[in-house]
């Protein structure tokens, strides 16, 4: 096997390496200060405003960026004839900064031009307008379409809708507030929906269809990722709950700002040798005990045992495979291309995508980079020219992923190897390779953590604010519609963190609406799906109805929020369940009936009433909105729970009262003071629906007190 010394020094020839990948916050903040100083002679708008984008209709829409402190901005909206449809005029600011404001249109699918005129001309093409909707949130809602299985195709055969756009923000953060990301509009197309988030595809497509205006969709999400980062530090620090930290984190950042580059050097270089010794360890220990790297699998030549290498068609999703569905651990794959003449001696890049979670690459045998743990990050790993050679050049690549969703997640374009001296002449590696399964992740080491000296404060993915000062910050002060949001998983990894989201997304709320200047924006919320095994006893509970009951609250302190519920489309061995098409409709049957002015849609399935004491049980009357109180498999509801003044819960008989009353008992408690329903990681018996829309009732927890009816139940923790 490959000594590991050996991967560690091939790290560095690698774009990507083990101290310092293309996406790390050092990288990012580099990225922040140069956008910063942009040439002011020069008109820059930000990625909001590139071709293909929608403008928000019925509202004055600003037009901001920067040019030379003083100059004179003319912006104007064209159409297709050539005639100004609309126009403004501004002068940047002494910081360059400008802000032009244009009257409100009403949405159309006709192509515009926005032209942008100061010393230079930067003109806009292909502008419409409509309706824009943030799409916020972690990995569920990141997921694309393109690996939801079955309704990939499904979603593919009505992607032909121009009028759909979707801009996909990068993964970056910085601990101020950024001008620009590198991202830009796209149009909805059979080529380009694979790309798109699910839940916001079925969302947009809903909405095109309801309403038939264009429909704009930013997507800025990132996986694994907690809702501090998402929001912003004046609003974080004004919560007693974090406002020390928020100190702290300022304190670090001005201690930062003071070292010198040199200094900063110094202490990278000491916690890079750390690192690079930690990271030798780490893979040393994996291949100690992995099959392929004892054997060699990764041999220029062809393997011995050639019945065990099994065909497959890259990029794969292993959980988005029936073959590696809920596998952790290490496959090794390889594939033989030929190299033209004219490439040999010459330096290449090979492009793996993105891959879940890390991964050595090999070329004729050699180890050439690896990347570990760097989730979601495309691959990009320079190859010498001494190692190119033309003719026969087997690639084998070593991937392991410790845990949830592995593989490679990139897109088929963004597999190739190419060689910039000739002409950038590119080979795709999209396609058939072969592959084998090696150790499983079981038993794995935890990798190393990356060096803290990389990454200026404030800057990590983990640290409050670093993602809305880089992803949000950009865009905000854009006309939108409303935010929908799928996050939480992150949160709740313990009681007390789920609990600390009750205070948390009302501030991120607070944070969003005030970045795009609008006090009671709709908010659309994804109540968590059920996920992890579920437990024939009700009265086993779980954190996750903790945080879904902290979404539920969010839905009642915050004007103008909404969640949705998810329960019966989740998935028990999967944190990414592939129906996307549910949460997506469900979110737009929200925005209808709170923002469209479709009140006679059902969004919300039946929510709890009131709720009074029998005499040998508890009796819940339910909100229903369309229909009446029924359960989706005929049976007797189920999924409930109650306790005394013990606080212990046992399972309890429920009984359906039509219309819309259950009432809930168990011979065990003969004075119940609490019912729950649902309260599980994955209640997959929770029954009760909305007969007439379908949709599922929310899980709540109820306390009734020593009065006989309480008419507005206290949910408690």
């Amino acid at each position: 096997m490959p000594c590991a010394n050996d991967i560690a020094s091939a790290a560095e020839t690698g774009h990507h390496s083990l101290m310092r990948p293309t996406n790390s916050a050092s990288m990012t903040t580099a990225v922040v200060a140069l956008s910063a100083s942009v040439a002011l002679a020069d008109v820059s708008l930000p990625a909001a405003f590139t071709d293909h984008m929608v403008l928000q209709r019925d509202r004055r829409t600003h037009v901001f960026g920067r040019a030379q402190p003083g100059e004179q901005i003319t912006v104007e909206l064209i159409d297709s004839k050539g005639a100004v449809l609309r126009s403004g005029k501004a002068v940047a600011g002494q910081g360059g900064r400008f802000i032009v404001e244009l009257a409100p249109m009403a949405g159309s699918d006709d192509p515009l031009t926005l032209d942008v005129k100061g010393a230079n001309t930067v003109s806009v093409k292909d502008v419409v307008v409509g309706d824009i909707w943030v799409a916020g949130g972690q990995s569920n809602m990141e997921w694309t379409l393109g690996g939801t299985g079955d309704q990939t195709a499904a979603g593919i055969a009505i992607a032909n809708e121009p009028s759909i756009r979707f801009l996909r923000a990068p993964h970056v953060t910085a601990n101020r507030a950024a001008f620009t990301v590198d991202a830009a509009w796209r149009t909805l197309t059979p080529a380009s929906a694979p790309d798109m988030g699910a839940v916001d595809f079925w969302f947009a497509q809903q909405l095109r269809k309801s309403n038939g205006v264009p429909i704009g969709i930013l997507e800025i999400n990132w996986g694994g990722t907690r809702a501090e980062p998402w929001t912003d530090l004046a609003t974080l620090g004004a919560d007693p709950l974090y406002t020390a930290r928020v100190t702290e984190l300022r304190r670090a950042v001005d201690t930062w700002n003071s070292l010198s580059a040199a200094d900063r050097e110094v202490a990278y270089q000491a916690e890079r040798k750390i690192f690079q010794e930690a990271g030798t360890a780490w893979w040393s220990a994996i291949n100690a005990t992995d099959p392929g790297a004892k054997g060699k699998w990764y041999s220029k030549d062809a393997p011995e045992d050639a019945s065990e290498w099994k065909p497959v068609t890259l990029p794969v999703r292993w959980n988005a495979d029936p073959a590696r569905k809920n596998v952790d651990g290490i496959e090794w794959y390889r594939r033989t291309i030929e190299i033209p003449a004219e490439w040999g001696g010459k330096e290449c890049f090979i492009e793996l995508g993105a891959i879940d979670d890390a991964d050595v690459l090999f070329v004729n045998g050699k180890p050439i980079a690896n990347t570990i743990s760097d989730i979601g990050t495309a691959r990009k790993y320079r190859i010498p020219g001494a190692l190119m050679t033309a003719g026969p050049c087997t690639i084998a690549v070593e991937l392991l992923d410790m845990q949830g969703e592995g593989g490679f997640t990139g897109s088929p374009e963004a597999m190739r190897i190419s060689c910039a001296a000739a002409n950038n002449a590119s080979i795709s590696l999209s396609g058939e390779w072969l592959a084998r399964m090696g150790r499983s992740a079981s038993g794995l080491p935890q990798p190393p953590s990356r060096p803290s000296q990389e990454l200026a404060p404030g800057t990590g993915n983990g640290d409050p604010a670093s993602m809305f000062n880089a992803m949000i910050a950009p865009f905000a002060g854009v006309e939108i519609k409303g935010a929908i949001w799928y996050q939480g998983e992150s949160n709740a990894g313990s009681v007390v963190d789920a609990e600390a989201y009750r205070s948390l997304l009302p501030l991120t709320i607070r944070s969003w609406r005030a970045a795009f200047q609008q006090p009671d924006m709709p908010f659309g919320i994804v109540s968590l799906a059920s996920h992890h095994a579920h437990h024939e006893n009700d009265a086993i509970a779980g954190v996750w109805p903790l945080l879904r009951d902290a979404q539920l609250a969010t839905e009642r302190s915050s004007p103008n929020a909404g969640v949705i519920t998810t329960i019966d489309v989740g998935d028990a061995d999967d944190i990414h369940p592939r129906d996307k098409r549910t949460v997506g409709e469900r979110l737009a049957r929200w925005a209808m009936a709170t923002s469209y002015g479709q009140p006679d849609t059902a969004w919300r399935g039946p929510r709890t009433k009131s709720v009074r004491r029998d005499t040998d049980g508890i009796i819940i009357d339910f909100d229903v909105e369309r229909g009446r109180l029924t359960t989706r498999d005929g049976k007797a509801p189920a999924s409930f729970a109650i306790a005394g003044a013990d606080g212990k819960f046992v399972k309890a008989d429920a009984e359906l009262r039509p219309p819309n009353t259950i009432k809930i008992r168990s011979s065990d408690v003969p004075l119940p003071v609490e019912v729950r329903y649902a309260w599980q990681d994955n209640p997959a018996d929770a029954n009760v629906i909305d007969e007439l829309s379908n949709l599922p009732a929310h899980p709540f927890r109820v306390r009734v007190e020593a009065d006989p009816i309480q008419t507005q139940p206290e949910i408690t923790p």
